[in-house]
């Protein structure tokens, strides 16, 4: 009898699981969706529960907020393209990413709002920010500069953002491969060395 109990547990257990799992694939669905047709800062928590087919409820029994789905993403989606690399001077490899937001770059524009103020903008900054630091750690990238580590973090992690923006407000036109030498010539060849500047502005 003990044991058909402890059955019948696992099996609910997994019946919950499933459904948990459900409901966040319905919520994350419904968040993209709405992010094709509006900016973030417009989207309400009960605009996504109310897409999903769920209650305001059942959304805040997964996520206690809006920056909290947007989070949840990008740790699922976006910070495994962000990979290590050995490429020269330049750790940090974000060919996986470019390419996807060459797939879809309305999604960026979205989120980003076109203002540093933006909900979703400052939401963002703050996951690059910890991702850029996390792999700049396992590369041993940081002791090497007598600099503050967030400020190391935040310079890389602007300049992705910076190289990514520019790159969507201009068609998307170059390949995410050339985009990635131009986020390495920015960030860490700046770093690496001085830049070459004339000794003297002309008047």
């Amino acid at each position: 009898m003990a044991f058909t109990k402890q059955k019948s547990a696992t099996v609910s257990n997994r019946g919950r699981d499933k459904r948990v799992e459900r409901t966040r694939l319905q919520l994350d669905a419904a968040f993209v969706e709405l992010l094709h047709r509006r900016s973030y800062d417009s989207i309400r928590v009960s605009d996504i529960a109310k897409k999903a087919g769920v209650g305001r409820a059942t959304y805040y029994a997964h996520y206690s907020s809006k920056h909290d789905l947007l989070r949840s993403q990008f740790g699922r989606i976006v910070a495994p393209m962000l990979v290590l690399t050995r490429e020269g001077t330049c750790p940090v490899d974000g060919t996986h990413l470019f390419a996807h937001v060459q797939t879809a770059p309305r999604l960026y524009k979205a989120l980003m709002g076109g203002r540093e103020t933006s909900g979703g903008a400052r939401v963002l900054r703050e996951c690059f920010d910890q991702r850029i630091e996390q792999l700049l750690r396992r590369a041993g990238g940081l002791a090497k500069f007598p600099i503050p580590t967030p400020m190391i973090t935040r310079f890389v992690a602007s300049s992705l953002l910076a190289v990514i923006e520019w790159w969507v407000e201009n068609g998307a036109r170059e390949s995410p491969r050339e985009l990635q030498a131009i986020f390495r010539q920015l960030a860490w060849e700046g770093l690496a060395r001085p830049l070459d500047l004339p000794s003297a502005v002309p008047p």
